[in-house]
């Protein structure tokens, strides 16, 4: 018998062996150490939730409650409203500027809307809205809704941001339009507040002394809340507006321009005393303020 012939013959002898004895004991050492694997294994420990609100509010990762403990956690740029958030955005008759008067008089567009910044390596997002005097002149100034909106947002999303607020807005035409407030130095609104169309939001900032003194603001037409968009896409808008545009195409025209907004009047805490009046005893009030005294009328 050759060589080659008495090895395949030993090799053959061999095989009943290997199947009935090495291949099911390696397939039981690997059942094994799954199992023990699957068993020790502990997942990643999330903290205790105690508020499910809402997920600024939440004392745990952002998420979504999945048991009475545990948060999934998720990208929050994919944020919708819930139903209860829809309900509350409230209808809003016109739209007005930002800053300076109703029709942005004291103010200038430093840097509109998807305009290239080669430096920043995209198309701005917004309207960098300045005050006529220039450099950090108007900061602190007075921030204004643009209309009657719910705070959906507010909060500091990333230094390059600063502090930013989002109202959301019911148009005339039914559409869900975003107005994101960024770099303020400080905020007069909270979460899920009914705010009505020229009210004080917030003052002009800095984005923590990131920039020179401006307000970036941002329109959009969205069911949800991102405020952690870049602001200067390199491919697309996703869902931003032009900001001067949407305002301009629900401005009020004539006199309706700087009428009150209704929500204003409604909400009684916050109504004034002029705004209450009938139409006699209005007409009393402006005869007695124009012959007051010049201390009086201060």
């Amino acid at each position: 018998m050759s060589h080659s012939a008495h090895t395949e013959k030993s090799f053959q002898s061999s095989l009943p062996f290997i199947f009935s004895r090495v291949v099911p004991a390696i397939a039981v050492g690997l059942f094994l150490l799954i199992g023990i694997r699957l068993f020790t294994l502990e997942p990643p420990s999330e903290p205790s939730v105690q508020s499910f609100r809402n997920w600024q509010e939440a004392d745990a990762p952002f998420g979504y409650p999945l048991e009475s403990k545990v948060a999934q956690k998720f990208d929050p740029k994919f944020h919708f409203h819930s139903p209860w958030e829809r309900a509350a955005i409230p209808r809003t008759e016109q739209f007005e500027a930002a800053m300076g008067t109703e029709t942005w008089a004291y103010t200038y567009n430093a840097q509109p809307f998807n305009s290239l910044n080669k430096k920043r390596g995209g198309n701005h997002s917004g309207d960098d809205i300045n005050g006529i005097g220039g450099q950090n002149s108007d900061l602190a100034d007075p921030v204004f809704a643009v209309a009657n909106g719910l705070v959906v947002y507010n909060g500091n999303p990333h230094p390059g941001w600063g502090n930013c607020i989002i109202l959301a807005h019911r148009s005339a035409d039914g559409k869900i339009i975003h107005s994101m407030y960024a770099h303020l130095l400080s905020t007069h609104v909270s979460y899920m507040e009914q705010i009505p169309r020229g009210y004080v939001i917030g003052t002009v900032g800095q984005a923590d002394v990131g920039y020179l003194a401006h307000l970036h603001l941002e329109m959009r037409e969205s069911d949800g809340v991102s405020p952690f968009l870049s602001g200067y896409p390199s491919l697309t808008q996703h869902d931003r507006l032009n900001p001067t545009q949407v305002i301009q195409s629900y401005m009020a025209k004539g006199a309706d321009l700087y009428n009150p907004s209704v929500l204003d009047i409604a909400q009684v805490t916050r109504v004034r005393p002029d705004l209450e009046m009938d139409i006699e005893s209005a007409k009393e009030y402006m005869k007695y303020k124009k012959n007051a005294p010049k201390t009086e009328r201060e």
